[in-house]
């Protein structure tokens, strides 16, 4: 009985688009269903600056649905492919909270560990990160629904669409719009919603990159459709058939004129020559001579520089054929790897505060670590190496009859300590 009301709990979600679960633990608040907006196909240069200042005060519907149309952008994409794709093949790792090596608490991460990618899944994640690298935050639901397998709630978490959010300002506060209960104040990490701010506690929306880029998106698209249209006209050579005065209308000027129309490739004309050039036959092919195509090379190289810029924190990796060596390739690299760093720590913390503590709440256990392990293989090794190293100081000053503070050490080279800190070195002599 209860799987037949799930199926027809999910049926009438996909035919209606409402949004349909329990009521949240802890508030009883009913899942929302968002305002539904018809994607934007077009923009001018002076909306994209009207909606650039209605997103600077808080009103994200025509800057979240720019947003999705900037993707069409070749470079933007790519750009976006390489700050966020990499995050879903990082390790994600669910541990006990730091000093509690409890059972309950051991078990209670196993249990959380064993479930969140049904919770939090790739494709939600890539959904909180885009939004949060082109419009500075993200939103989600978590929507609460009955599992089998496990016989309890279990929370899934559904990227809000941004148009149907808002920031006033005045107040401080965030708002959700919904097609069933009107706008909604939200508190992220009730059990209900999440807020993805990674950059900014104050004003997170102004670190979005979509400020920084749309114009370029619309100069690149402007200009890609310029340098079609150039090419339409220039880029075509245009036959110049010449006839011996009067011969236009003759039998042979009208066949020439036919050979000419028809030409295909490899065509051979016949050119009957007279006594001078007036009674001749000829012909010669006109081309454009400008290099006005480069101001179009220019705006597609420039936007497309910016927009990697803007997200990936550097352009070094796209122009290495221009600016030199390898090198310089490794520099960008490295800038990008730092950025994705960052935002793995921040929405770690965020899942861990918003998602896991919510849903330990609701199953009583304590709340576990959720982290995505975004460190570089070199800087693992580098950190085992120095751990190694402080252990082997602690060791040999230890031998010299000094007292050290090997918690201190441990500390600083990075080691997890259990509850109850360091254990004693052993007595001189001792096996």
């Amino acid at each position: 009985m209860a799987t037949f009301l799930v199926r027809l709990r999910d049926l009438w979600q996909r035919l209606t688009g409402t949004v349909v679960g329990e009521p949240t633990p802890g508030t009883g608040a009913p899942p929302a269903t968002p305002v539904d907006h018809a994607a934007l196909t077009t923009a001018t240069v002076d909306e994209v600056r009207t909606w650039i200042n209605d997103h600077d005060d808080g009103r994200f519907e025509q800057s979240a649905l720019l947003s999705d149309l900037t993707r069409r952008d070749a470079d933007l994409f790519g750009a976006l492919q390489q700050r966020l794709l990499p995050m879903g093949g990082h390790p994600l790792l669910v541990d006990p909270p730091e000093g509690d090596d409890s059972t309950h608490a051991a078990e209670g991460a196993a249990a959380i560990r064993r479930d969140f990618r049904r919770v939090v899944t790739v494709a939600a994640q890539n959904d909180l990160l885009s939004d949060a690298v082109l419009l500075g935050f993200a939103v989600a639901q978590l929507v609460w629904r009955w599992d089998e397998a496990s016989g309890k709630l279990l929370p899934a978490l559904l990227p809000w669409p941004a148009a149907s959010v808002e920031y006033r300002r005045w107040e401080r506060r965030w708002y959700v719009h919904t097609r069933d209960q009107g706008p909604v104040p939200i508190t992220p990490g009730d059990g209900q919603w999440v807020l993805f701010a990674p950059r900014s506690v104050r004003a997170p929306h102004l670190w979005g990159v979509l400020r920084c880029t749309a114009e370029w998106y619309l100069r690149a698209s402007y200009a890609a459709a310029d340098a079609s249209r150039h090419a339409e006209v220039h880029g075509i050579p245009v036959w110049k058939a010449m006839l011996p005065s009067g011969a236009r209308q003759t039998p042979d000027g009208k066949a020439f004129a036919r050979s000419i129309r028809t030409m295909g490739r490899n065509a051979v004309v016949p050119c009957p020559r007279g006594a001078d050039e007036a009674s001749s036959y000829d012909v010669e092919l006109i081309e454009a001579k400008t290099d006005a195509y480069r101001i179009f090379e220019f705006l597609l190289t420039a936007g497309g520089g910016r927009m990697r810029l803007a997200i990936l924190g550097q352009d070094l990796t796209s122009q290495n054929n221009r600016v030199g060596t390898n090198a310089s390739s490794e520099t960008g690299a490295d800038v990008t790897a730092t950025i994705i760093q960052a935002d793995a720590a921040a929405l770690s913390l965020a899942l861990t505060e918003q998602v896991a503590r919510p849903w330990a709440r609701y199953l009583g256990v304590p709340a576990p670590l959720v982290r995505i392990d975004a460190e570089p293989e070199e800087d693992r090794k580098a950190e085992a190496d120095a751990m190694i190293a402080a252990a082997d100081a602690a060791t040999r000053w230890q031998a010299l009859g000094v007292a050290v503070d090997v918690e201190a050490l441990a500390r600083r080279a990075r080691v997890p300590i259990l509850a109850g800190g360091a254990r004693p070195p052993p007595p001189p002599g001792a096996p």
